[in-house]
């Protein structure tokens, strides 16, 4: 087939990449010329393992192109995929303002019937509206809603790998074309679920609540265990034991952040807003991740004696998950933002990340490119991302670096990665979420 993606964030890339990569003939869209400059070049914009292998291997092979417009062949592409950012107001409902101005676009150049796909995360209702649009066109063109779910991180495998794939559409031809595109991905077995539009639309939103649900309560659950001594290790075990549960999304730590998880929470339940329906879990499935944060700070602040002014804390672990440059809403923002409003000067390394979190935060913080070097004259150092590179460090070196004075430096594993024996044996203080004080 001949398809256009519109947007080459982390959905249309990964999408018109994977899809160049299963034979068809793609464009890519966007409106950042710089963007597309550095497309030709061969300049992924965002890091995704193995990502940058495709897009070379499809474009030399010219399946994949990249543009700022839509000329010909691609003004009659048998499928449009919109797959541009939908961000938060300042009310938490989603802008879907670039939606409907692509959807105008399709308008103007479609010279034959063709599908829309939406694959934008958008409040239920919005494929109708972008219905509206598309009949002004002078060929037939059906709007379908096919949301993503891919992970950062592990995108293109979840692309070639799908647990499901959602399409909503109302004609038996869309549902048999979307059968035919995504043909190959299911030689293993159906994962199509067909629905209508509406519903394809909140089962995006439900299923990021959801499991953003499960997040937060096991940040609330770690509080808990602190305030009276449980061990949230334990607790996570015996959930995760029973069956009707399971052990997935049952960690405890910084808070959840990135892309989708944070929006979508706040966009479904100023969706029951609008709709007279107070959405109860999401609107405290927020309040709650907010609160981790300030949470992981209080343990920081009463570790280091009660007072941050002029205390320099280390971070290691900027992006909001490994195998990601993505800081958006990361934890290591907003904890940060508590450090600094307290006088506290903070460091920060990240194997990825590092040039975002910089650009972020200027010259109010300082970040390095080796992870040691984030260490030195600090008192407190806080995993935020479970890198690799950070799972079995050096606690000599990290001691050696650190600054010791009245107290010794005080590492919080936010993560509950390392060993409490092996942080004290080296001569440290360890702070774990949501587990009883180690005792030597």
């Amino acid at each position: 087939m001949r398809l256009v993606a519109f947007g080459v964030g982390y959905v249309g890339l990964v999408t018109g990449t994977g899809l160049s990569e299963l034979g068809h003939d793609v464009l890519c869209v966007d409106v950042n010329a710089q963007r597309v400059a550095d497309l030709h070049k061969g300049k992924i914009p965002i890091y995704e393992p193995g990502l940058s292998d495709l897009v070379r291997r499809n474009v030399t092979s010219k399946r994949l192109t990249f543009e700022t417009q839509v000329d010909a062949p691609y003004n009659e592409a048998d499928v449009y995929f919109i797959a541009v950012g939908t961000p938060p107001g300042e009310d938490g409902s989603a802008d879907v303002s670039a939606v409907f101005a692509v959807a105008n676009k399709i308008v103007e150049i479609a010279k034959r019937p063709a599908l829309v796909a939406m694959k934008s995360t958008v409040p239920v209702g919005t494929c109708d509206k972008v219905q509206a649009i598309l009949d002004n066109a002078k060929v037939r063109l059906e709007v379908v809603s096919n949301p993503e779910f891919l992970k950062e991180g592990t995108a293109v495998e979840d692309f070639f790998k799908p647990d499901r794939i959602v399409v909503g559409a109302r004609s038996e031809e869309a549902k048999q074309k979307l059968r035919e595109l995504y043909a190959p991905l299911q030689l293993s077995g159906d994962r199509m679920v067909i629905t209508d539009p509406r519903s394809s639309e909140l089962i995006k939103y439900a299923s990021n609540t959801a499991l953003a649900m499960r997040v937060s309560f096991m940040n609330e659950l770690s509080r808990l265990c602190h305030a009276t001594g449980a061990d949230i290790h334990a607790v996570r075990s015996g959930m995760g034991s029973d069956s009707r549960i399971g052990r997935r999304f049952l960690y405890a730590g910084p808070g959840y952040g990135g892309s989708c998880f944070p929006k979508d929470v706040q966009a479904l339940a100023m969706l029951g807003r609008s709709h007279g329906v107070e959405m109860v879990l999401a609107e405290s499935t927020h309040r709650v991740n907010e609160a981790q944060a300030v949470f992981l700070m209080s343990l920081v602040e009463e570790g280091l004696g009660g007072n941050l002014a002029g205390r320099t804390v280390a971070l290691w672990g900027l992006s909001f998950k490994p195998e990601t440059d993505d800081v958006r809403e990361s934890p290591s923002i907003k904890v940060t933002e508590a450090l600094l409003s307290k006088g506290a000067k903070v460091v920060g390394h990240d194997p990825e990340g590092s040039a975002n979190f910089a650009a972020h935060f200027g010259d109010r913080v300082r970040v390095t490119e080796a992870d040691y070097d984030a260490l030195e004259g600090a008192d407190a150092l806080i995993l935020l991302t479970e890198w690799r590179s950070y799972r079995a460090p050096n606690f000599g070196e990290i001691k050696r670096r650190m600054r010791s004075s009245e107290q010794l430096p005080l590492l919080l594993d936010s993560r509950n990665i390392w060993r409490p024996q092996d942080i004290v044996k080296a001569g440290m203080r360890y702070q774990g979420i949501g587990i009883p004080p180690y005792q030597a």
